[in-house]
């Protein structure tokens, strides 16, 4: 994987104008593979009958697969004479929360491509599904219902970071900048290995790490970012190359959770007020989809405990399909603009490879204050 560095932005800056600069970075995707297919409209259950109180959980529903990233589900319903009725979905959204999402059938024909509406007042971005279940069902005959989603998985995006507690209308945002510390130490055996293990044995360090998240450490003075890949165990990982060197005796770490959310009412953005620059350094090094890498920097002048729908597109760039871009600079002036949050999205123009090959996308961000 090619490695994504971060240019410093420099800035002449009279010694007496101003205090120094201070720069906070945070990387948000390494070698990031989205692996989000197409339209798939019985991704979750196959075409089935509708009965009265059918469930998941007995032997009428049957969940074909998960959704293969966090997405926007929907029902495609055969309908002739069902007049009446409820078909509930719960599970998990994006960033690990409830969901449960409903759809109501009406006395006219609810034939075709119907949206589930949510308790939580957001659309049906649902990352696992645990149940299904019909209730009374009212004129049921020969009706079906699939469960999937009938668009591809639209504009998403990825990050590493803290999760913050839910805002006062109840929305989920994450910190890039936040971490976990983990006091217990960890080690490589002084070899030069991408496979990272407790030192303790019964100390359980990685016992909330998975794979995918991002593992920090410091050695001799120098801090090294490494994806986790695979974990074995709560005392054994493996990490993306270079591999490590970490003392015998082992040092403490901390490490971010990975994030991906295609619920534009979450926010995985970056915080820029009273920040003076914030810049997007960013590559696409395999490119393996069809339709293109569509990539958008966008900013919202929106306070996080208000509604942040009106984003404003700074700047977007199409990666052609099996095209690759070098790393890429971009940079906004904040000094100029009321901006509170930037983010960096991505869009496939059709859809992925569904794992036939990977993507290598990296992005990283700095602001300045």
């Amino acid at each position: 994987m090619k490695r994504l560095t971060l240019f410093a932005l420099l800035l002449a800056v009279p010694a007496l104008a101003q205090a120094p600069a201070q720069i906070q970075r945070a990387t948000l995707m390494s070698a990031f593979d989205l692996d989000g297919e197409g339209a798939d409209v019985d991704q979750v259950i196959e075409a089935v009958a509708i009965i009265d109180d059918g469930s998941v959980t007995g032997t009428d529903y049957t969940i074909a697969a998960q959704p293969d990233v966090c997405r926007l589900l929907d029902l495609t319903i055969v309908d002739t004479d069902l007049s009446a009725g409820t078909l509930t979905v719960t599970g998990t959204g994006c960033l690990g929360e409830a969901k449960s999402c409903a759809f109501a059938f009406t006395a006219g024909d609810d034939t075709g491509v119907q949206t589930l509406t949510c308790t939580d007042g957001e659309g049906a971005y649902i990352a696992t599904v645990t149940e299904v279940e019909t209730g009374t069902m009212t004129g049921e005959s020969d009706e079906t219902f699939a469960l999937g989603y009938s668009t591809g998985v639209g504009e998403g995006w990825q990050m590493w970071g803290r999760k913050n507690a839910a805002d006062p209308l109840g929305r989920l945002s994450v910190n890039p900048f936040g971490h976990f510390d983990e006091r217990k130490k960890i080690s490589t055996s002084g070899s030069l290995s991408t496979t990272v293990a407790a030192v303790d044995t019964d100390e359980d360090p990685f016992a909330l790490v998975s794979a995918g998240d991002l593992l920090i450490v410091q050695i001799d003075g120098v801090s090294y970012e490494r994806k986790v890949t695979a974990r074995a165990s709560a005392d054994s990982i493996t990490v993306s190359d270079p591999g490590l060197n970490i003392p015998a005796a082992g040092v403490t770490f901390r490490w971010k959770k990975a994030y991906f959310s295609s619920n534009p009412d979450h926010l995985l953005a970056v915080p820029v007020n009273g920040q003076r620059t914030v810049t997007f350094d960013w590559s696409v090094d395999a490119n393996a989809n069809t339709g293109g890498v569509v990539t958008s920097f966008d900013c919202t002048a929106e306070r996080l405990e208000f509604p942040t729908d009106r984003w404003v597109e700074v700047d977007t760039t199409t990666v052609a399909s099996t095209s690759t871009q070098a790393n890429t600079t971009e940079s906004l002036n904040l000094e100029l603009t009321l901006y509170t949050y930037c983010r960096f999205g991505l869009e496939f123009g059709t859809g992925d490879d569904a794992d036939s090959a990977d993507e290598d996308i990296n992005v990283a961000v700095s602001v300045m204050r």
